[in-house]
């Protein structure tokens, strides 16, 4: 058998020792020089060259590919023994450094929070009772100027009625000439009437010494016709006498009926007139208050907050002349969810007046204090919200609460006695009966489970599970595992976790 590659001949092998025959063996190049070389360093595969001259090429190249595997495989082996050994150093143990949590129980009261407009408790918009024109402007009726109301002082004792009252700042005036005219009128009525009553108690009185009269003159001519009748019978006067007093006493009779008809008009006609009198009366008393219109005061003291009118301006009745609102006091609506309005609801029919923090915004500190004094008795439509109302009062305040202002409200809410809270940061888990807590132990972390009965905001109320002086990690959460070991840095209480707490507060 021969095998041929890239010009290369092998020859025959001596079939007595197996060596190739050298004499037979033609080679044409220097790589089958090397080809040579191995092969008679290794017989044994001297034996995959028993085959056809037609497939030579093939079994070489896999010859080829295995022998530069055994070189490589010798090399790695020879480098990795040079190789020294690592040197063993021991395991050390992970420590975690943590901050802690040192449970207790406190009492602590619950902040109600919402948002609410403020509004004045008294303000109105003053406008025009009469018609006319405005003659006069007071330099104080501008936005912004302070005015003074009525005034009262009760028991004062230099007055005989024991209280006295001062009329409120004149702010413009009406042309009063027309409304004086109308006041002369009615007083000149009211003095008509008075001389008509006058002159019909006169004619009453008049009338009843007719009517006396008229019943005087009556009896007498009634006695003489009896008189006259009893000497017809004896026939002392004729019948034409007897005829005469009876027509005289049908005579006086019908003067007495007509006196005391007379006289019984009066009453009726007294009354009328008396109800004309009081007419005129009012009507004067009217025009002297429209007198009195002409010149517009302040309602009550207050600030001037919107004018409408100028000087030379014809005003009509119900024309807006400006509008004064009181700031002593104003009031804050506060919408809150149906829950949170319950909580507060119970302390104020409980006649508590819950205490009322006001800030500009969240985070803001409290710079006005209020008071819950009632309760809405319905809820809103549209947001199923229901307001309680919040009482300011301004006096002594250096910066008062005005009207307009949109504030947050933080209401002090029932307070939550002997209870265990911590930072709901520090409890893994969130469905029942698979929330845990890491308890520093003897430094190790410790997993135990716990039960969580609310959570509000950042804090966590703890049912069960936590006793008072556990001290529960805080921090390195996601790395802990049960008895991880740990270094605590940091312990924060209660009262240090509750310090800027905008939901709860901690009572004694």
């Amino acid at each position: 058998m021969a095998v041929s590659l890239s010009r290369l001949r092998i020859c025959r092998l001596n079939a007595k020792d197996g060596e190739p025959d050298k004499r037979a063996c033609v080679y044409h190049s220097s790589q089958t020089k090397i080809i040579r070389h191995s092969l008679l360093r290794f017989p044994r595969y001297l034996t995959l060259l028993h085959m056809s001259e037609k497939h030579s090429s093939i079994s070489l190249n896999v010859f080829l590919c295995l022998l530069a595997l055994l070189i490589g495989s010798g090399g790695f082996v020879g480098l990795a023994s040079l190789r020294e050994e690592p040197a063993k150093r021991d395991v050390e143990t992970k420590v975690f450094n943590v901050e802690v949590f040192e449970v207790q129980r406190v009492n602590l009261q619950e902040i109600v929070k919402g948002f609410g407009s403020v509004v004045a408790e008294r303000e109105v918009v003053y406008s025009a009772q009469l018609s006319g024109e405005v003659v006069s402007v007071s330099r104080r009726l501008k936005v912004g100027e302070a005015v003074s109301g009525p005034k009262f002082f009760p028991n004062d004792p230099l007055l005989e009625t024991g209280s006295s009252r001062t009329e409120g700042d004149v702010l413009l005036s009406i042309d009063p000439e027309v409304y004086h005219e109308r006041l002369a009128q009615a007083d000149q009525a009211v003095e008509e009437g008075l001389a008509e009553l006058q002159t019909l108690k006169q004619q009453e009185q008049n009338n009843a010494r007719l009517l006396e009269t008229s019943r005087r003159n009556y009896s007498i001519a009634k006695a003489d016709h009896a008189r006259m009748e009893q000497l017809a019978k004896d026939g002392t006067v004729t019948q034409n006498q007897l005829t005469l007093s009876q027509l005289d006493e049908r005579r006086y009779e019908r003067a007495f009926i007509e006196a005391d008809n007379l006289h019984s008009l009066f009453p009726a006609q007294r009354q009328q007139l008396q109800k004309r009198l009081d007419r005129l009366n009012t009507e004067k008393k009217l025009a002297a208050i429209n007198v009195r219109r002409t010149e517009v005061r302040a309602p009550f003291s207050g600030l001037l907050t919107e004018v409408h009118v100028e000087k030379g301006q014809y005003v009509q009745p119900g024309t807006p002349l400006y509008r004064v609102t009181q700031i002593d006091a104003v009031e804050i609506a506060v919408p809150l969810h149906p829950l949170d309005f319950a909580k507060i609801a119970e302390l104020v029919l409980a006649g508590d007046q819950p205490l009322v923090e006001l800030a500009e915004n969240e985070v803001a500190s409290a710079r006005w204090t209020g008071r819950v004094v009632r309760i809405s008795p319905e809820a809103d439509m549209a947001t199923r919200t229901i307001d309680v109302l919040v009482e300011v009062d301004n006096k002594g305040v250096a910066l008062p609460l005005l009207p307009g202002s949109f504030v947050q409200a933080r209401i002090q809410g029932p307070v939550l006695k002997n209870v265990v809270v911590i930072p709901r940061a520090a409890v893994i888990g969130n469905s029942p009966g698979s929330t845990r807590v890491f308890v520093e132990r003897d430094g190790k972390a410790v997993e135990v489970a716990v039960e969580v009965s609310r959570r509000l905001e950042a804090q966590a109320f703890i049912s069960a599970g936590l006793t008072p002086g556990d001290r529960v990690v805080m921090t390195n959460l996601d790395v802990l595992t049960n008895g991880s070991h740990i270094a605590v840095q940091a312990t924060t209480s209660a009262a240090e976790s509750l310090r800027d707490g905008q939901t709860l507060m901690l009572r004694d």
